[in-house]
């Protein structure tokens, strides 16, 4: 379901983009174009900063998931232990082997090779940019000259990279402490 939604909003944003290309073509952009894509452009924000929340969500849920599966493995090897040869993921429930589930390559970036995550650090990375048009759009509606709107472009971009990137990780950090380890692989 997050996957359908961030396809969506993808498709939403991909939309938007040739729309305010064809409009901008259309008015030879105007002040009341800058102002029509702001407006566009802070409703694509909004979308994004919804999207990147619900796949949190479901990175949250997805890494509960894969420890309750680790945790039948783990019970079917208290079972018979001569089932585990014939297991080809893990039978314990902590941090390395949620992920080593998930990816056969654990990193310090682990958590960020889910699907929902990696997801969610796409989408991150175009509500920076986002931020970043916003901040030029506002300049250049306000009068600002070309030159100065990118400047501030640049600087919204940097700043809500900190921001948008600090919540992303924030919140991955959230999910890997709220890890129960029941049964960690010196057990």
């Amino acid at each position: 379901m997050s996957a359908a939604r961030t396809n969506l909003y993808f498709v939403f944003l991909s939309a938007t983009g040739v729309a305010l290309a064809l409009i901008s073509n259309a008015s030879h952009f105007t002040r009341e174009f800058q102002i029509f894509a702001l407006a566009i452009l802070l409703l694509n924000l909004l979308g994004g900063l919804m999207a990147m929340a619900r796949m949190l969500h479901a990175h949250g849920q997805t890494i509960l998931y894969i420890q309750s599966l680790n945790r039948i493995r783990h019970f079917f090897t208290e079972l018979d232990a001569g089932v585990k040869p014939y297991l080809t993921l893990p039978v314990h429930d902590d941090e390395v082997s949620v992920v080593e589930s998930a990816s056969r390559h654990p990193s310090l970036w682990a958590m960020t090779v889910l699907p929902a995550a990696s997801m969610a650090t796409l989408v991150a990375l175009v509500n920076t940019f986002l931020v970043g048009a916003i901040a030029a759009t506002i300049y250049l509606v306000l009068g600002g000259t070309a030159t100065m709107a990118l400047v501030n472009a640049g600087v919204a971009f940097v700043i809500a990279s900190i921001v948008i990137w600090g919540w992303l990780f924030l919140e991955l950090h959230r999910i890997k402490r709220r890890l129960v380890i029941r049964f960690p692989p010196n057990h």
